[in-house]
């Protein structure tokens, strides 16, 4: 059986933008299908990756959910490209402000904002 569709993908001007279906992420089965997805829509060759995460409708995310945007800024690194974080209600914002994690990843306001930093 093919796994449910957790995530959109969308291509503006070479920026890769993932936007998540789903508005919890934190059980560890909901966790890995959307982690799966995402590597998996990321390009296989070693070109930068140019990705913003949009957190559009995003209500909740869990811990183990901050650990594969962890190694999905990893893999982003090793292509030397870049990742850009947005749209994040004040729940999810608080998340990575209580971890510190604000300070690793580049998050900004909207996906505007996000894609002229690309520029």
């Amino acid at each position: 059986m093919a796994a449910i569709p957790r995530i959109d993908l969308e291509n503006v001007d070479g920026v890769w933008i993932v936007r998540f279906r789903e508005r919890k992420i934190y059980d560890e089965r909901m966790v890995r299908e959307v982690g799966d997805q995402v590597f998996a829509a990321l390009p296989a060759d070693r070109s930068p990756i140019r990705l913003i995460v949009d957190f559009t409708g995003v209500e909740v995310i869990s811990s183990s959910f901050l650990g594969k945007l962890i190694l999905l800024l990893r893999r982003v690194d090793a292509s030397n490209g870049k990742m850009r974080l947005c749209e994040m209600n004040p729940v999810v914002a608080g998340v990575f402000r209580t971890s510190n994690l604000d300070r690793l990843f580049g998050i900004d306001r909207d996906r505007r904002e996000s894609l002229e930093k690309f520029k």
